[in-house]
């Protein structure tokens, strides 16, 4: 079986993070297909005329078409020619897909237009937030044709929560049908290994208001015998920086920017709790990583997190309010030996795993082609 991945976010060396979850997929189904991967990445900085190469060193072949971002009708234009121009130097390379798999409802309008033309079924995974109720963002008229467009042809949408099939339906937006399939952890990076620090709190994530880092730190403050890892950057991260100056908090909160896997994977095997202040989100990777590491985790309940937060492995609090954050933050460090950390690592493996997820995907590829 061959699948080839198109994606409007990938992975890049200037932006190492970006669509990190399309990469986690991917190597899930690696595991039991040949994968290629299109980035269509449409940027804000790329100056002059379209330019397509292969990415070097991937771990399977990618190719990236990167162009600027233009008013949606000439954007359009692009966005259509840029994926011709990489199925073209894809087919060149001697990869012939047998199933077409789209990230995004953007990268899967052109994946449409291939698919027909070239008579390979179409899947679709959704992973934007933006149909979530939290989520301030609308989608606007074209986008939501866009979106129709891509549910209505695909074979099947694959959303990464149930929450967000729901805001999807919410919307009025149909497929032929749905199936829930989760972001991926790597279980041979975040493992547990039993030596976690008390009172040592970590939150991973970009610096930007959806994650409610101000929220946290106003949390953290009400808290007095506990330290905060800050990993990710983003934005808001001065301002988040001064607000911990402010609360009286700088010396407990550590800013350490953004790390590599490697990394984040040693802290979260050495805190005590993961905490997550969400106004909005989806299926946070850094969540399933946190309960992959042996991490309780306390988090809002927003979007698909309530999915994957009950007793066993962690807190909800509602999102927006200080005081009920750090009570929930209050309560699990006060009972944090009732938590099993290999129990939770071990649940996580099984849902989230490469290896399950991969198998998930390879029946979907499976009955397709039939």
């Amino acid at each position: 079986m061959k699948v080839l991945f198109l994606t409007t976010g990938y992975p890049t060396p200037s932006a190492p993070a970006s669509g990190i979850f399309v990469l986690e997929h991917a190597r899930a189904a690696a595991l039991h297909a040949d994968v290629a991967v299109i980035h269509l990445d449409r940027s804000h900085e790329h100056r002059g005329r379209p330019r397509l190469h292969r990415v070097e060193d991937a771990e399977f072949p990618t190719f990236r078409v990167s162009y600027q971002w233009t008013p949606v009708p000439v954007s359009a234009a692009l966005h259509l020619g840029a994926a011709a121009w990489a199925w073209s130097a894809v087919r060149r390379s001697g990869f012939h897909p047998d199933v077409l798999h789209a990230h995004f409802f953007l990268a899967g309008i052109p994946a449409v237009v291939l698919a027909r033309a070239h008579r390979l079924p179409l899947v679709v995974t959704e992973q934007w937030s933006v149909f979530l109720p939290e989520d301030p963002m609308e989608l606007g008229t074209t986008l939501r044709a866009g979106a129709s467009f891509t549910y209505r042809n695909a074979k099947l949408v694959l959303p990464v929560s149930s929450a967000l099939e729901q805001g999807i339906r919410s919307a009025g937006l149909t497929a032929r049908r749905f199936e829930v399939v989760p972001n991926v952890v790597d279980t041979s990076l975040f493992s547990p290994d039993g030596t976690g620090r008390n009172s040592r709190l970590l939150t991973v994530g970009l610096l930007y208001d959806a994650k409610g880092v101000d929220v946290l730190l106003q949390a953290i403050s009400q808290l007095p015998n506990v330290r905060l890892d800050v990993v990710g950057d983003g934005p808001r991260r001065d301002e988040y920086v001064a607000l911990a100056q402010s609360l009286g908090v700088a010396d407990r909160v550590t800013f350490h920017g953004l790390l590599p896997k490697t990394e984040v994977a040693k802290m979260m095997r050495q805190a005590e709790l993961f905490v997550l202040a969400s106004r909005y989100d989806n299926n946070p990777c850094v969540v399933i990583e946190a309960m992959a590491s042996g991490l309780p985790v306390v988090a809002t309940a927003v979007g698909g997190i309530p999915e994957l937060i009950d007793h066993s492995n962690g807190r909800l609090a509602a999102p927006n309010d200080a005081e009920a954050f750090a009570a929930e933050m209050r309560a699990a460090v006060e009972t944090i030996a009732s938590y099993d950390r290999h129990a939770i690592a071990r649940a996580a493996a099984e849902q989230y795993g490469l290896e399950p997820i991969g198998a998930r995907l390879a029946e979907i590829y499976a009955s397709l082609v039939q």
